[in-house]
């Protein structure tokens, strides 16, 4: 693949090396060889390079990481807008929209998705995303090997459904049907390989996941030495059936049957009681925090999950909320604890900068499991990395670059992606996707899609 040189920037490394300015970064085919002072990188490396790239006047850092997203339902994008305005709106929402959405879409429907969702996410700097799962697996490594970022690989597992209403027949698989397919994607892309795909077991959540469904593919998970992606303590909906059903709160339900691990990511955690919390601590569940989303439902006890050293990144759960761009999401988490948790105290000190954006990059890492490759540009780990423009009147004068990335850049702010060791975008061109294509075909599937959805909801609610 050959080497590259990345010279002259503010290297902000999220490692031991903290933020090097000026600095440079050494790529050999896909791996980080070395990460330190402008003048002594470019006399050791200028002559070995391949290429070079100047990133004079910008900052330099890790690809950001979503540890959580939902790329078939990118196609929902301002959806439910239009069904709140119909008057259709209906909780849970996951199971009267989402998963019927899902359910609709054909292979080559999720493939479309899955192009869109992941250039989009290179053009905003996201360069791994934790996908939770859909119906169609194959079409979601397809799209994450043709765009050129890394990613998790799942598929959506459901196994027992409650009624009200009820689950698409497509969606719901048996136990065993739900087990073997599970071991098939986990199977078919390792997770320690160098594909960029890595296959992961998935449960959508305890309400439509039995016991047996839950401990053994957390068994499996351990053997097979992969995660396991479900949402714990989304809603309120989610409580109240842990309480009816078991007498105590999803967290306490999941660790009496063997279902938690440091294996585990719990996507939103919003519900959480301290003694949940502490759980999740004891027993290493990684939370993968979505900021829009959560604050928007409820306060994340994100200020004790860290002090109590629970690993955190940041998701944006998919495009059914708007943006996709993590720059926003830092944002939002970072003024939304400074409200609930700081000014009411006047606590400067509840939230900071640096916070999310660690779990926007390594913190995500240690998430997914993935810290010793990616999360960090360290030596020896994926080139996976981003150049961001800071020359614009909004980002100057750019005298503390953590400020900077956290308050004053956007996704928009992206010039360049690099992904093991490929550049995937230069100076805002996406290089592995016709994007002008892309955006045609999508502008033409996608709102037929979400028309024809919206009357079979409109008919099956009010029918």
């Amino acid at each position: 693949m050959g080497s590259l040189l990345i010279k002259n920037g503010t290297v902000v490394t999220m490692g031991k090396l903290g933020i090097v300015d000026p600095g440079a970064v050494f790529i050999k085919d896909t791996q980080i060889e070395n990460v330190g002072s402008n003048g002594r990188m470019v006399r050791k490396y200028s002559n070995e390079a391949d290429r070079t790239i100047d990133a004079a006047g910008k900052i330099v850092m890790p690809g950001l990481i979503d540890s959580h997203f939902h790329t078939c339902q990118q196609g929902l994008r301002g959806a439910f807008g239009k069904i709140r305005q119909l008057g259709l709106t209906r909780y849970p929402g996951w199971k009267w929209f989402l998963i019927p959405w899902e359910a609709r879409l054909s292979a080559e429907d999720v493939y479309l998705s899955a192009l869109q969702a992941y250039a989009n996410m290179v053009r905003v700097g996201t360069t791994f995303v934790s996908e939770h799962g859909g119906r169609h697996p194959v079409q979601l490594a397809r799209a994450l090997e043709t765009v050129g970022i890394r990613g998790l690989v799942a598929i959506s597992t459901m196994d027992m459904d409650t009624g009200a209403p009820e689950l698409p027949g497509n969606m719901l698989f048996t136990t065993e049907e739900a087990i073997k397919k599970n071991l098939e994607v986990v199977s078919h892309w390792p997770f320690r390989g160098d594909g960029l795909a890595k296959g992961v077991f998935s449960l959508r959540q305890i309400i439509v996941c039995t016991p047996k469904l839950i401990e053994t593919i957390v068994g499996l998970a351990e053997e097979r030495d992969t995660m396991v992606q479900t949402h714990a303590n989304e809603g309120y909906y989610e409580i109240y059936h842990a309480l009816e059903k078991h007498s105590c709160r999803p967290v306490e339900y999941l660790a009496s049957i063997g279902g938690l691990s440091s294996r585990i990511i719990a996507a939103h955690s919003v519900y959480m009681s301290d003694k949940e919390v502490e759980l999740f601590a004891g027993c290493g569940v990684g939370v993968a925090h979505c900021p829009r989303g959560n604050w928007s439902m409820g306060r994340p006890k994100l200020p004790l999950m860290q002090r109590l050293g629970i690993k955190m990144g940041i998701g944006s759960d998919g495009a059914t909320g708007g943006t996709i761009d993590l720059f926003e999401k830092m944002r939002i988490s970072l003024v939304a604890q400074a409200s609930h948790y700081g000014a009411p105290y006047i606590d400067r000190g509840a939230a900071s900068a640096q916070h999310v954006l660690e779990m926007a990059t390594i913190g995500g890492a240690h998430v997914v499991g993935l810290e010793n490759e990616i999360g960090s540009l360290e030596a020896g780990k994926r080139a996976d990395l981003i150049i961001l423009d800071t020359t614009s009147l909004d980002a100057q004068p750019s005298s503390d670059p953590i400020f900077t990335i956290v308050n004053c850049l956007s996704g928009r702010d992206v010039e360049t992606v690099v992904v093991n060791g490929q550049v995937v975008m230069e100076n805002g061109t996406i290089l592995t996707v016709d994007e002008e294509g892309l955006k045609e075909e999508v502008a033409i599937r996608m709102p037929a899609l979400q028309k024809a959805f919206i009357e079979e909801r409109k008919k099956h609610i009010k029918g």
